[in-house]
């Protein structure tokens, strides 16, 4: 899953501001997982994997979600074709 997200991510997006708010991000579903008892996750909007497109590992393409939302969504992107 990391070497992916290595791979994912664009060197001009490489900076400060995009690791900051990378780890924000993941700093974030962890505190509300804390707080509320269960799990949240820091999901790819566009996935890093999709079968119809592919996403980047940076601050615009991520979300915090429930862990029941981003699994039902798996590895799809809603418009890039049919959900299964």
């Amino acid at each position: 899953k990391r070497a992916s997200r290595l791979k994912a991510t664009p060197s001009w997006a490489s900076d400060e501001f995009n690791s900051f708010a990378l780890n924000e991000a993941y700093a974030l579903a962890k505190l509300r997982t804390k707080l509320t008892g269960f799990q949240w996750d820091v999901d790819h909007i566009v996935p890093l994997k999709g079968q119809t497109v592919s996403g980047l590992h940076v601050h615009w393409n991520l979300r915090v979600v429930t862990a029941t939302v981003n699994r039902a969504k798996s590895n799809s992107f809603p418009g890039a074709g049919p959900m299964p």
